[in-house]
């Protein structure tokens, strides 16, 4: 599970100096480096006046495949799967649809509010938005 501080820093760092060696895992040999290794991350996050907008690429994902929950009070948990159905060959060299597995775990700060969080995909992107939590449980204290 990661914060959305650390998936902030993460995408500071990278937008900082996207060639720079990571520090605590040391430069990546090019002929081992896949997937995501050059260009844009498979997610991005943005910390707004009044809510946290997060988007993950989930290429071949629908509405219906992806599940998003909230457990142990503030982690968010996102999960998608896409399964072949009955008369696709997934054996095939190259298949016409993807298939795959998703799944991590956001810790979620304390200023959320979780009952208005709201989320969309769109093309094969998850787009979450979480509403900041208004703290209006202000209390003066008389000073004497």
């Amino acid at each position: 599970a990661r914060t959305i501080q650390q998936m902030m820093d993460t995408m500071n760092r990278i937008m900082s100096a996207p060639t720079a060696p990571c520090a605590t895992w040391g430069p990546v040999p090019v002929k081992e480096r896949r997937g995501y290794s050059s260009g844009r991350t498979p997610w991005a996050i943005r910390e707004k006046e009044n809510e946290y907008k997060i988007r993950f690429d989930m290429p071949g994902m629908t509405r219906s495949d992806v599940k998003i929950w909230v457990e142990q009070g503030n982690m968010l948990v996102i999960q998608a799967e896409k399964v072949p159905t009955e008369g696709e060959n997934k054996d095939e060299p190259w298949p016409a649809k993807s298939f795959g597995r998703y799944h991590t775990k956001l810790a979620l700060p304390e200023n959320v509010d979780f009952k208005n969080v709201k989320a969309e995909v769109k093309d094969g992107v998850l787009y979450i938005t979480i509403p900041k939590a208004s703290y209006t449980n202000r209390i003066d204290i008389d000073v004497q």
